[in-house]
């Protein structure tokens, strides 16, 4: 008796698993999610860039607040490392000079003093980038796995 009760549970158990491996939930979360991959990003076997992840966001709304937020960073982020990238090389260009005065020098350490800046608050604006698309991905993917009803 014992071993039918035991044999019972077991065929209950596999058939609780096997019912799992059909179930829309999963094939959701291995196909329509999105993760990061490196520098781009992963819907099934699709890889994506950051520029095509809007269209991605149709279903959430606050998903696409933040990845707009995120856009937004990331264009203050390449704007401000373009402007601290030529402050570097205006301040190479003043100090390559052979005739290097007092003031040429005061200029030298103003541009590398803003280079330090300007990278410093690009590295801020990168950062905040990245954690505002960590959220819209997880918002989207949290709104396409369990939907609003």
């Amino acid at each position: 008796m014992k071993k039918l009760i035991i044999l019972c549970v077991l065929l209950f158990a596999v058939a609780i698993i096997h019912a799992q491996n059909t179930d829309s939930l999963k094939y959701k979360y291995t196909n329509q999610t999105i993760y990061r991959y490196g520098g781009s990003f992963m819907k099934g076997t699709e890889r994506l860039v950051f520029p095509a992840l809007q269209s991605e966001f149709s279903m959430s709304e606050l998903g696409l607040a933040f990845y707009t937020k995120a856009k937004k960073y990331r264009t203050t982020s390449i704007v401000l490392r373009t402007i601290a990238l030529a402050a570097s090389l205006s301040a190479l260009a003043v100090i390559s000079n052979n005739n290097l005065t007092n003031n040429r020098r005061n200029l030298a350490y103003g541009l590398l003093g803003g280079q330090l800046v300007f990278s410093i608050a690009a590295g801020r604006y990168g950062i905040l980038s990245t954690q505002n698309l960590d959220k819209a991905l997880w918002q989207r993917n949290k709104d396409l796995l369990f939907p609003a009803r």
